[in-house]
């Protein structure tokens, strides 16, 4: 949701504070939430556009030189860290490059499913979820694509998104329906399709790119919802 105002389609108001950043992960997201919450003030509604399950976020001292943060993504500060994202699920080969050459960021994807980095993202959407329950704040959740649609995930060890541009593999990875974190997600605060499974089924093409549609997509994807989930324009 960065850099975009689809989500006035659903908010009249103008008082809204986006914390997105493009390409951030789960825990980003949820931190920069309940950091916003916790020290700036309450939020009448918050809304969250949850991002790919295989994006992992690394916490780093606030004070770090900018010349280990994303270039990306200068504003991915919370009250109290700085985030640095993987947004490549890499292969197994140890000759492509990453961002951060760091032991751990191989590590973390290591596991043919990517079981730890799913899991630990799944927990980011539940933590905030709780969260927002708990203090009462009312709440919709999206996400970037339906985590159970299998459609997303991908062989990461035949390199088939190999491309002139490409030295990484990009997965978004899934999960079962079955999966007991996912079923801890409240669905009943979950807007449905996501943006991109619902472009996927349209006869017109609403994509800018392989993982974004183009503004008019998500604008006619947000009335939508609307009228599918009869929701009163929040002011």
């Amino acid at each position: 949701m960065a850099n975009k105002t689809w989500y006035q389609e659903i908010f009249n108001s103008e008082q809204v504070t986006n914390l997105a950043v493009s390409g951030s992960g789960n825990k980003y997201i949820a931190e920069s939430v309940m950091s916003y919450m916790i020290h700036r003030g309450e939020a009448d509604f918050v809304f969250v556009n949850w991002s790919g399950l295989n994006r992992i976020d690394f916490t780093m001292p606030i004070g770090l030189q900018a010349g280990y943060q994303d270039p990306g993504a200068p504003d991915r500060i919370t009250e109290n860290s700085r985030y640095w994202t993987n947004d490549m699920a890499p292969w197994r080969d140890k000759a492509v490059n990453l961002r951060i050459e760091d032991k751990i960021t191989r590590m973390m994807y290591q596991e043919k499913d990517y079981r730890n980095a799913k899991s630990q993202s799944l927990m980011q959407v539940i933590n905030l979820q709780n969260f927002l329950k708990a203090r009462g704040t009312e709440y919709l959740f999206c996400f970037m694509y339906d985590y159970t649609n299998q459609d997303f995930d991908h062989n990461h060890l035949v390199k088939e998104s190999l491309g002139e541009d490409r030295d990484g593999f990009s997965t978004f990875g899934t999960v079962s329906k079955e999966d007991l974190l996912y079923q801890e997600i409240d669905q009943s605060r979950t807007l449905t399709p996501s943006g991109m499974d619902w472009a996927l089924t349209q006869d017109k093409d609403y994509f800018k790119d392989s993982t974004h549609l183009h503004p008019e997509g998500y604008r006619t994807w947000a009335r939508e919802m609307l009228e599918q989930y009869k929701i009163t324009k929040h002011s």
